[in-house]
């Protein structure tokens, strides 16, 4: 595997950043710079910098990063968030072709923090989106998960198809370091399906160069040989030199997989000669690492050694895995040759970089801090030298006092320290303890909703069963009212148990089944009546909607009763329309029937209207009737 993982970081670039640009011809180029240069207007100008500029961050970095310095002199408002990060990801880009990583992730830091204060998810995601990948490709594998899986995140709520794409692309890479072959395998196949379908050559060409070189380490050469010749043909579509090159160092690996060595070291040399052209400095790495290893194989030591030397040359990306890889190699080389002091400090080396290459981070701070802190130490010591030479018995007397003081400071501090770490552990463990609790409850909470569901299931299936022994056609309707109104409250428990909230209930939804349901009861469908929902977007708590439930049904089933005779010419229509303001909700239920007589008195309300008013006094709710073209009830509740 020592190969495998720098590579496959590498195959992700292809996709990440994409090739159609270097797919436009020059005459793009030379339309943006006519404008730049003609007679038009200075926020013309400015519009035709920025697309010049991140026109050629791959072509031309140092011209690229010349534009942003001129958009950030003259052009750009210092507060206008947008054209900022614009230009800094032109300056991160313009750097991160060049291979100087650290830079550009300088930049790239900028523009996500920034993200973070103004809740810019997508910004949030693109940013770190490329400070996840350089981080995989430096070694630091915890700070490239985090970033990943937090872009995979957004970009599963608010991403496109192709940055969906993207992100599993680059996922599979980072499996594929932590040497999860597997999985990083089904996430290649996934982004290749999702390219495909978006018809997206770079991104079919970056997955199947990745699944190429996956198969070449599983010993599946003759997969690895079609993926491979794939991504040939893809880039065929797009040619560009940096693609090529990775082309040719993915075949050499296969080579030297299969055994065919003198055509493994071509393929190799190839792609050496194409980036000794390029800016990149780390893929040069990359082609110095794979020259070197099969010039070991070929026996050709001098050589092999030499291109391993110069991984050490150039410390802009600082990669940990590459370093690793050269000090493994040069340890066989040197084996090789007899040099076993060599070999043997060679291996130290790469033997103390593996041990580390997962805590790198925290090392560097540590030796930061220590470093600091024996410096001041010396100071203090030099300066306490220089006044004691000075000072009379007296003053030194004082000054082992305040030293005195100071060590019981440190120890009280040192105490304070333990105290408030044992404090922080102990609010953790009940942390822990209050989300298990949570999610202890919501379980019950769904569960709870569920029993109650088929509990009235039962009920309205036994009203149902009941039904079928009445004779009285007044008695069946009782019944039949009766399990209508049952049924409505089982369908809100269905959707409170089903949703993700189990406080709130979408109105649109839970309307939509219990007209379903009423329908079904008196063995109604869309062909004999258009019963419209409009409700969307509108969700309420669970106590206020089992009346509103009941109201629903009181008057649907009312209207389905009453409101259409047998009259051919018309089209029985029902509207049930839900909306809110500010500080009402509003409900209309219309149809265009014959109409109701509004005047009734208590004697001789049905028990469905009595339902209807004490449910609307509960909810302190005013109710307006009209009967012009049908009927039609207008409820509003206050919030």
């Amino acid at each position: 595997m020592k190969k495998i993982c720098i590579t496959f970081c590498l195959a992700v670039l292809i996709a990440f950043n994409g090739i159609a640009q270097d797919a436009k011809p020059d005459a793009y180029q030379d339309s943006l710079q006519a404008i730049i240069n003609g007679q038009t207007s200075k926020v013309e100008r400015k519009q035709a910098l920025f697309l010049l500029g991140e026109h050629l961050v791959q072509r031309d970095p140092d011209y690229a990063e010349s534009i942003a310095n001129d958009l950030l002199e003259n052009y750009i408002n210092k507060n206008d968030s947008g054209e900022l990060r614009r230009t800094n990801y032109i300056y991160a880009a313009s750097h991160r072709w060049h291979g100087d990583y650290k830079t550009a992730l300088d930049y790239y830091r900028k523009i996500y923090n920034y993200s973070r204060l103004e809740k810019d998810s997508l910004d949030i995601a693109k940013s770190g989106h490329f400070i996840g990948t350089i981080n995989m490709y430096l070694g630091n594998n915890v700070l490239s998960q985090n970033h990943l899986i937090e872009v995979a995140s957004i970009y599963n709520k608010l991403g496109t198809p192709e940055q969906k794409a993207r992100i599993n692309n680059t996922l599979a890479g980072f499996y594929l370091n932590m040497n999860q072959l597997e999985k990083g395998k089904d996430q290649y196949l996934l982004a290749l399906e999702q390219f495909g379908k978006l018809n997206d050559s770079s991104g079919m060409a970056s997955s199947n160069a990745n699944l190429g070189l996956l198969y070449t380490e599983l010993g599946e050469y003759e997969k690895a040989e079609q993926h491979l010749m794939k991504q040939k043909a893809l880039n065929k579509v797009f040619p560009t030199l940096r693609e090529m090159g990775f082309h040719h160092d993915f075949l050499g690996l296969l080579r030297q997989a299969q055994g065919r060595l003198e055509e493994a070291y071509q393929e190799h040399l190839k792609a050496l000669q194409i980036r000794e052209n390029l800016s990149s400095t780390y893929n040069l790495c990359e082609s110095k690492l794979n020259m070197g290893e099969v010039l070991i194989k070929l026996g050709r030591y001098p050589e092999a050694i030499s291109h391993l030397k110069d991984v050490f040359k150039y410390d802009e990306h600082e990669s940990l895995y590459q370093q690793q890889t050269a000090y493994e190699l040069l340890s066989e080389a040197y084996e090789k040759r007899g040099n076993h002091k060599l070999a043997l400090e060679n291996y130290k080396a790469f033997s103390q970089l593996s041990d580390s290459i997962y805590s790198e981070e925290s090392l560097e701070v540590i030796a930061e801090k220590d470093a600091r802190y024996n410096q001041q130490k010396k100071d203090a010591e030099i300066t306490l030298l220089s006044k004691e030479k000075e000072l009379s018995e007296a003053k030194l007397s004082r000054s082992k006092a305040i030293q005195t003081i100071s060590l019981i400071g440190l120890i009280l501090l040192a105490i304070a320290a333990f105290a408030l770490y044992r404090l922080y552990r102990k609010i953790k463990s009940k942390n822990q303890t209050i989300v298990k609790a949570l999610k202890d409850r919501e379980l019950l909470l769904h569960e709870t909703h569920h029993r109650v569901k088929n509990n009235l299931q039962m009920i309205s299936s036994l009203l149902n069963l009941q039904s079928k022994y009445v004779k009285d056609e007044h008695v069946l309707e009782v019944l039949q009212n009766g399990r209508n109104r049952v049924q409505s409250m089982a369908i809100l428990h269905k959707n409170l148990y089903v949703g993700e909230d189990l406080n709130m209930v979408n109105i649109q939804d839970y309307f939509e089944g219990l007209i379903d349901s009423i329908l079904n009861s008196y063995n109604k469908s869309e062909s004999d009546i258009d019963l419209n929902v409009s409700a969307k977007n509108v969700t309420m708590d669970v106590e206020s909607v089992i009346p509103i439930g009941l109201i629903v049904n009181e008057l649907v089933t009312n209207s389905l009763k009453h409101a259409f005779p047998k009259v051919d010419d018309i089209k029985p229509e029902i509207h049930v329309t839900m909306s809110e303001t500010d500080g009402n909700y509003t409900l209309e239920v219309n149809d265009n029937g014959i109409g109701i007589e509004t005047k009734s008195t208590n004697k001789n309300e049905t028990f469905g209207q009595r339902l209807i008013r004490s449910l609307t006094q509960k909810l302190k709710a005013t109710v307006d009737i009209h009967t012009e073209n049908g009927t039609r009830v207008s409820i509003v509740l206050p919030k």
